[in-house]
């Protein structure tokens, strides 16, 4: 080897591959490498970047990691929706089977439903036919046994209606509330229905007055028993004055323990949403699908009484008996039929016919005319 030959490249010595790759890194804010330069700054550069790249990378994925905690929620929310469904179901006007039916179904779905975690019943209801009014009773008692039930009475949460939402596990009412409880059947004075030809037997056309008043006053004593069993322990009345039959001011009503507290129907949702234990909820209404008639259908007979009928052919009972407040009587019936009796109070001695008391309830609802009618005692 000649002395004019250039020396060889050592082994530390970078390539060309190497110092392409180096040169450009900072070429504003350097200057150019020296011939001379050695193999030890260079891997300090290296060394120097590697940790800024590494830096940086960690750097954004804290940034992704803090992104994320921000995102996450609303996008897992939207992806899991609510922790539960809170249904409210409306029990508006006069109780008939259409009104039972609804409530019928719509309890079912509750149950099975395995998204609805609670119930809220919305009740603006003054009563209607006893039988209904029972059929309501047990769907909402079933109910309540398997999901908390509440309910929340607008105007009207009165006989029938009162007799429905009894096993709830609690009663909200509007201080306005203009009648709630009202606990008994009312109807017209029971007449003697005569010998009918057409018949196949004595009393297939009707029973006589004193069975009339005894169905009657069993059909008021299933009411009460079925009240004092759901709310015994909340009301401050005893037997003799639940049976007195009289509807309540919302106020009255929380004061004597027939309601609960005051509140209206989000307050109920809420309160019954947390009381099934859930935070994120959705509220599933279910009201009637066509507007709830405000009177019931009633039959006038040749003899003189007046029964509930859907039909011609369509009969209930010997006469016009009816779970619905004075209150409401006027609005559920009409003003062509005169209530002669409200049977929500017990017999003092055990006879039934001195439990026909005229006017139950909110004062005097009968006229004169109608006691004088009725004999005085129910007859």
């Amino acid at each position: 080897m000649s002395s004019e030959d250039p020396p060889s490249r050592t082994p530390d010595e970078p390539t060309d591959d190497a110092e392409v790759a180096t040169g450009d890194r900072s070429t504003a804010t350097r200057s150019a490498p020296s011939a001379g330069r050695s193999s030890g700054d260079n891997a300090d550069a290296t060394l120097l970047d590697r940790v800024e790249t590494r830096h940086a990378v960690g750097v954004a994925a804290v940034l992704a990691v803090a992104a994320g905690l921000l995102v996450a929620p609303g996008v897992y929310g939207a992806v899991t929706g609510p922790d539960g469904t809170v249904a409210v179901v409306e029990i508006d006007g006069s109780i008939d089977s259409a009104t039972a039916q609804h409530v019928e179904d719509n309890l079912r779905d509750a149950r099975t439903n395995d998204s609805i975690e609670a119930v809220v019943l919305e009740v603006n209801s003054g009563g209607g036919l006893p039988a209904q009014s029972e059929r309501m009773y047990a769907a909402v008692d079933r109910t309540a046994s398997v999901m908390p039930v509440y309910a929340a009475v607008d105007t009207l949460g009165a006989s029938g209606a009162y007799l429905a939402i009894a096993p709830a596990d609690r009663i909200y009412v509007a201080p306005s509330a203009q009648a709630v409880g009202s606990v008994g059947v009312a109807g017209t004075a029971p007449a003697p229905n005569g010998p009918n030809a057409g018949t196949t037997g004595p009393d297939k056309s009707g029973s006589d007055p004193d069975t009339q008043r005894e169905r009657r006053q069993t059909l008021a004593n299933l009411f009460i028993e079925n009240v004092i069993e759901q709310r015994g322990d909340e009301i401050e009345l005893d037997r003799e004055a639940i049976a007195h039959a009289d509807a309540y001011l919302g106020t009255e009503a929380v004061e004597n323990g027939f309601a609960d507290e005051f509140g209206f129907v989000d307050g109920a949702v809420a309160d019954a949403a947390a009381e099934a234990g859930i935070d994120d909820y959705a509220v599933d209404t279910r009201r009637t699908e066509s507007p709830v008639p405000t009177s019931i259908p009633l039959l006038e007979r040749d003899d003189g009484t007046v029964v509930v009928a859907g039909g011609a052919e369509e009969e209930l009972g010997d006469g016009l008996v009816l779970a619905v407040a004075p209150a409401a009587w006027d609005e559920t019936v009409g003003d062509d039929v005169v209530m002669t009796s409200y049977t929500g109070r017990l017999p003092a001695d055990g006879d039934a016919a001195d439990a026909e008391t005229t006017a139950g309830g909110d004062g005097d609802a009968t006229t004169d005319d109608a006691a004088a009618a009725n004999g005085g005692d129910g007859e």
